[in-house]
């Protein structure tokens, strides 16, 4: 019995440790019980912030994170990585954009996000809560976590930015577990080796550790560490051969904005074209009351594949056909990238390669993987092997595209593929004139006299007549292309304008 006792009594004992080290708040004082529950509800808060986050990232911003994959291209070279050599801040930058390449699947990108900014704020958190008061500590992350995710809505954010801010707490998180004196040796060698490998991450750092030294009223770092972290980039400046401003602030700082819901619509719109998802994206240019420029030119261009323009315009009120937009280095991204698939569509490819090219210039660092993809079919189309094999190389190098690179490769197209270039090829403009403007009816009149079938170029041609109100015109046209060439196409807006 007495052994019996005992063995209760050890079992009892060891059930009561492990409840008192899973939840110390059974061992506790009344003040320690309140604020265990502080911290059970301020992590609460931290954790509901993201996921809301992750929420409006997914069914309201996708399309915004699925651009930031195309504006840069992953490469897996030697040379690629050793680039990033070249700049403070490599480690961060590196990661940011071999996280980023897997943002074409459009789910990834809100979640790598939302799941940074709760990690950040969770061990900021716990910095600051052995800096100021719980409540003081809660307020400041509470705000800071709230910034990240409105940063997330700049047009211009990239992940290599939320990536340095979650370094810049980690590391002085390791750093303060290791060095818990905090001495001004071992926090400058710390404030390098991070302005090194994160950049901007470096005055996160320095000021933790300022704050941290306040407190501790060690005054000496309190004034030191913060001055070195504006005067380790003086060094940088000459090493790395940029501006002060770039070596302080590089990957790239940037500031937070309201959801810019328009652009991301306009983004969905040329995503859902690229992908070929021609239902969806009819579907939303009818739910507008008004189609945008955009939109219209979009849903216009799958009526034309189709071959129903001319019934189609007849039933909008302002129809958008892009015959009238000229685009040149002033132009909006959106236009350029547009008229680089109006063009691709009528089949120039003199006018789709330099929207392409000018599309890819004005990427962030000149890596748009869309536009690559454009002018290798562009010079497959031009027969222009050797041109098309340079990006055929580029692309076999990436993880997402090689497939793609593969099946476009010159010397061993795919059947598909070789089907899709050789349709193209035949309504191409074969005209050996030197085009000095962007003229949309000089380019449709060249690919006509090319190819009187090119049905597309044909009804952008009559239809833009007709949107100009130029019925005579449009007369002149439907004869020299239609009748002269046995090829008349009678719809109901056609009859009516050839009957005035």
């Amino acid at each position: 019995m007495r052994k019996r006792l005992q063995k209760f009594s050890q079992t009892k004992n060891c059930f009561c440790r492990f409840l008192y080290y899973l939840c110390p708040i059974l061992d506790s004082t009344k003040k320690e019980k309140m604020k265990l529950e502080k911290f059970q509800k301020y992590n609460l808060t931290f954790a509901v912030l993201p996921f809301l986050s992750l929420m409006i990232f997914h069914f309201c911003y996708k399309y915004h994170f699925f651009l930031q994959e195309q504006n840069q291209i992953f490469i897996y070279s030697k040379q690629y990585f050793f680039e990033y050599f070249s700049q403070n801040g490599f480690l961060t930058a590196f990661l940011g954009d071999f996280i980023t390449q897997f943002f074409y699947y459009l789910f990834v990108g809100p979640l790598v996000t939302s799941m940074l900014i709760f990690f950040t704020a969770l061990e900021l958190r716990k910095i600051l809560n052995n800096i100021f008061s719980i409540n003081l500590s809660f307020f400041i992350t509470l705000t800071i976590e709230i910034l990240l995710i409105f940063t997330v809505f700049n047009n211009n954010f990239r992940l290599d930015f939320l990536l340095t801010v979650f370094f810049a707490v980690f590391s002085y998180r390791i750093y303060s577990k290791i060095f818990k004196k905090g001495d001004f040796i071992s926090a400058s060698i710390c404030l390098i080796i991070v302005y090194y490998s994160a950049g901007f991450a470096q005055i996160i750092f320095g000021f933790l550790f300022a704050a941290k030294s306040l407190k501790e009223k060690k005054l000496k770092e309190f004034i030191i560490i913060p001055a070195l972290v504006f005067i380790i980039p003086l060094f940088g400046q000459r090493y790395f051969q940029t501006t002060y401003k770039n070596n302080l602030l590089y990957p790239g700082v940037y500031s937070p904005k309201l959801p810019d819901l328009y652009t991301e619509f306009s983004y969905s719109i040329s995503t859902e074209y690229y992908f070929k998802h021609f239902e969806k994206l009819e579907q939303i240019a009818l739910k507008q009351d008004t189609m945008t420029a955009q939109s219209g030119i979009y849903y216009n261009m799958i009526q034309a594949q189709k071959g129903i323009l001319p019934e189609k315009i007849e039933n909008q009120a302002i129809p958008e056909l892009g015959t009238l937009i000229h685009i040149d280095e002033n132009s909006p991204s959106e236009a350029i990238f547009l008229m680089n698939d109006f063009y691709y569509l009528i089949g120039d490819m003199a006018m789709a390669e330099r929207a392409a090219i000018l599309a890819e210039v004005f990427s962030p660092k000149n890596r748009n993987v869309k536009m690559l993809k454009r002018l290798c079919e562009i010079n497959l189309v031009s027969a222009d092997t050797a041109i098309a094999m340079k990006y055929v190389r580029i692309l076999e190098k990436t993880l997402l595209y090689k497939d793609w690179a593969k099946k476009h490769n010159p010397y061993s197209l795919d059947e598909k593929v070789k089907k899709e270039i050789l349709e193209k090829r035949k309504f191409s403009n074969t005209s050996k004139s030197i085009r000095i403007s962007d003229n949309c009816r000089e380019i449709l009149t060249e690919l006509l006299e090319s190819n009187p079938e090119n049905t597309v170029a044909l009804d952008y041609l009559l239809c833009t007549d007709l949107i100009l109100g130029q019925t005579q015109t449009f007369k002149a046209d439907y004869y020299k292309f239609c009748v002269k060439n046995n090829r008349e196409r009678l719809n109901k807006l056609y009859i009516k304008a050839l009957q005035k």
